[in-house]
């Protein structure tokens, strides 16, 4: 790949990172006067009936055979459990908090990777796990004050399950293209939000419902733009540009709702993105030495 392929996955990273960001901003809003569940359903109608829309314009199955995989099933069925930990986390966290403590998954990943998958983790990238670590108890010492404390707990246990996630991913078939599996974790989690209704919805306005539809249309476009930049460009250059949903999420957090971040909550951030950095940047040199 040459230099123009990765400035181009660079800029279109920082676009779905973004695109994410906003999203995410638009349920936390939302979640003021809907419950997450509500919500996730909600959202799920409306992304799943874009991805039809876009499978048929692919002229790609639907529901092909292959979908039914017990891996599919099985990575959808963790993204369900990350998008509950998650939004239930946007809703007690402050925005930038909750995005921030999510950004350990690379930290989690390579707990992962030695303990599930036997692969040889060496000292440095172990190093880097704890130093990662003391960086999420600076930024999770933020709400110590806050009776939410225990929602800290939330976005580190989404992060865990996303590792999980990425490594039933490698046992997916290959026959299976990138948005029919993204189409699976969709109604997947859609399901995940009907199931919820048993436990109290509530009326939806004509504005909401124009909320919940942008805020769709931002998610499918984010999963979108990324599949793009991983396809064009190497993973260990635009990995960094990953974390430019920080810095935005902690401007809206403050526009939006008022957070103002401490100096521990940047310490903290600096730390978890550096270590998630060298981490990424390591394991990919050590498989192309492999």
């Amino acid at each position: 790949m040459n230099t123009s392929d990765n400035v181009k996955a660079a800029l279109i990273m920082m676009l779905s990172m973004g695109l994410f960001t906003i999203g995410d901003a638009l349920i936390k809003f939302l979640s003021d006067a809907l419950p997450v569940g509500q919500i996730i359903f909600l959202r799920g109608v409306f992304v799943c009936t874009l991805f039809v829309l876009l499978l048929k314009f692919k002229k790609q199955q639907i529901f092909p055979s292959a979908g039914w995989n017990r891996w599919n099933l099985l990575r959808a069925l963790f993204e369900l459990l990350v998008a509950c930990c998650y939004l239930t986390a946007l809703v007690l966290l402050p925005l930038a908090t909750a995005v921030i403590l999510v950004f350990s998954a690379p930290i989690m990943l390579t707990i992962l990777a030695s303990t599930v998958l036997k692969e040889h983790v060496g000292w440095r990238r172990w190093s880097a796990v704890l130093v990662g670590f003391f960086g999420v108890i600076l930024v999770a010492d933020l709400q110590q004050a806050s009776v939410n404390s225990w929602a800290v707990l939330l976005p580190l246990l989404a992060a865990f399950l996303t590792a999980v996630r990425d490594i039933y991913v490698r046992n997916i078939p290959d026959i299976l293209t990138s948005t029919q599996i993204a189409f699976t974790t969709a109604w997947v989690v859609t399901l995940g939000g009907l199931a919820t209704a048993p436990f109290g919805w509530k009326d939806v306005s004509l504005e909401q419902m124009g909320w919940i539809t942008l805020a769709s249309v931002f998610i499918l476009a984010a999963y979108l733009t990324y599949v793009v930049t991983t396809r064009i460009g190497e993973l260990s250059f635009i990995a960094p540009f990953k974390y430019t949903s920080i810095p935005l999420a902690m401007l809206m957090g403050f526009l939006i709702w008022g957070d103002v971040p401490s100096t521990t909550s940047y310490l903290g951030t600096a730390i978890i993105v550096a270590s998630g950095m060298f981490i990424l940047i390591r394991t990919k040199n050590k498989k192309e030495k492999a």
